[in-house]
Parts: C-alpha cells; structure tokens; sequence
C-alpha cells in the first residue's frame, strides 16, 4: 500500500517538519496552508542549491550571515534579515565560512500566498527584507515545531501559528509603507469575486467566460487579474479547487469514486482520477487507503521528501 508520510526531525542544530502537504487534507481549502517549517543552526559554508522549489518559502536570519542568490542578483544577508524564495525560481543560499548564520523557515501555498506577501514586502523584485526584530518570529516557528502530531489540535496550533508568523512578518518588516493595508491592485476585487463564486459554485459546470461576464469584465481582463493575483489561470484555479474538495471528500465520505467525482463537477470518473493523480500523486482509490504516517528523524538528511512536486 502507497503510503502518505510525514516527516519530523529533530537534532541538536536541526529540527524540521516536512511534507504537510501529505496529512488528511485539514486544510486543503485554506488561503494558505502550511508546507513545511524548520530551523536550523547552520555549519561554516553550509549551502543549498542551486535548487527550484515547488513552494513559496521566507528564510528569516536568527544571527550570524551568508548570502543569497536569485534572479541573476546576490544579497549578503545577517541577523534581522529575511530572504523569500518564490516557486519555480532556481536560488543558491550559503552560510558565511567565519559567521554561519542561523535561521528559521515557512513553505506555504494557497491562492491567499501572494497578497500576504505583498503585505510583508516580499516579491520576486525583492526578496529580501530587514525586520526589527525576529525573536517572537523564532519564537512562532519554534511552537509551530512543537506540534508535530497528526491531530486535528495540532494542525489547529499549527494554523495558528503559521497566522501568526505572517502577522509578525508584517508588523516587524522595514519594508512596507504606512499605508500597509491598503490594496494596490483593483483587480484583486475581481479576483476576491471569482474566487468566492468558484467555491460556492465548484460543482456545477462552470464556464470562465459567463462567470467573467457575470462580474462585468471581459475574459481576458479575468484572466489578466488572476495572472498577476494569483499566478495561475481562472480554469487552472478551478480545478485545484475541485481537487482539493475531491481529496477532503475521500477522507470525510463513504461515498463511491464515481458518486466524489460527480459532487466536485467531474462526469467523466476517468478524466477526475487522471487529474487527481496528477495533483497529489496518488490514485483516489490509494489516496483514500494511504494513512499518514508521521516519521521521526534525529538526522538531517535522513528523511527524504515523499511529496509530489
């Protein structure tokens, strides 16, 4: 049997929970849910890359330093200091050889992912940020660390204190203008719309064309606005939100693969599981049997990721 596993490991310089996305799907229809966290003490010259990642992931710098690589550009970084790397980008990050830094880290994705990140002052122009202070950050991930268990309690505090851990972000960032709440896209009010219908809407069949004359734009302007809001196209979003649903479904229901399928808008069962396998990896009828199992580690390097890119 194909297994869904999770993994915790915990040493004296290294403790990092791996693979959420893997757990019974408590969150597959949040804004943003948590991937992964971690923090580590990190040896002199100790590198990672270059490397893409299949998330969005915010370093914040403890102590010590090192440097960074993204987008053609280097950044030499130090306590106080936070790096964002964005999904799909190929990053270089390496202590300091004298002064290797220390730091903690989030991997999240979610359709909200993007203007949280605004809000910090994070973006694929600048990654980079100066925070006042990280001790209630450190102070976040370290409790978010000490929940690891595969409990709805837990993944409550983990929510919780990924929240938290983006509030923080945005109160301490040196990067944001005073107007930090005001929304500099109008589009995202089209996209808030869609969002909202798709999720109320998601099985029924859904035409991208009606629902963007529904709100009163065209097609294209729909399109244009999840583009820059969202990174992905209204139809690429739908069927992530139907999946996602699908998976919630075969954990939650009795009900057949064929009955799951029709309730997230899917006619074809044959077409649903393709997609389905695709996302998460994993047949329905496999991912229904596969129970998460949570694997601990004393060893960095000893877990190795079991997620699907």
């Amino acid at each position: 049997m194909e297994e869904r596993v999770i993994g915790f490991t915990k040493s004296w310089n290294f403790t990092a929970l791996e693979d959420l996305r893997n757990t019974s799907s408590y969150g597959l229809f949040s804004g943003i849910n948590l991937d992964y966290c971690g923090t580590e003490k990190c040896e002199a010259g100790h590198s990672y890359g270059p490397a893409i990642r299949h998330s969005y992931l915010i370093h914040v710098v403890l102590d010590g330093a090192g440097i960074f690589k993204a987008g053609g550009k280097e950044y030499t970084l130090h306590k106080n200091q936070a790096f964002f790397i964005y999904p799909g980008t190929e990053t270089f990050y390496q202590a300091d050889k004298e002064k290797p830094w220390s730091y903690v880290w989030m991997g999240f994705h979610g359709y909200l992912s993007e203007e949280c990140l605004r809000k910090i002052g994070l973006s694929t122009e600048t990654p980079v940020i100066g925070l006042r202070d990280t001790k209630d950050i450190e102070e976040c991930v370290t409790k978010l660390l000490e929940a690891p268990q595969l409990t709805y309690s837990n993944y409550l505090i983990r929510q919780g204190e990924m929240y938290r851990f983006f509030g923080l972000m945005m109160d301490q960032s040196e990067n944001l203008k005073k107007d930090r709440q005001r929304y500099d896209y109008p589009q995202s009010i089209y996209v808030k719309q869609a969002v909202q219908f798709m999720s109320l809407n998601y099985e029924h069949h859904i035409k991208i064309d009606s629902l963007a004359d529904q709100i009163g734009i065209t097609r294209s302007y729909l399109t244009k606005s999840f583009q820059k809001e969202l990174q992905t196209s209204p139809q690429e979003f739908l069927i992530n939100l139907r999946l996602e649903k699908a998976a919630k479904l075969l954990l939650s229901e009795n009900a057949s693969i064929s009955e799951i399928s029709d309730a997230v808008g899917y006619s074809d069962p044959l077409a649903f599981s393709k997609k389905f396998k695709e996302k998460f990896g994993l047949s329905p009828k496999a991912y229904r049997e596969a129970k998460p199992t949570l694997v601990l580690k004393n060893k960095k390097g000893e877990y190795i990721s079991k997620a699907p890119l």
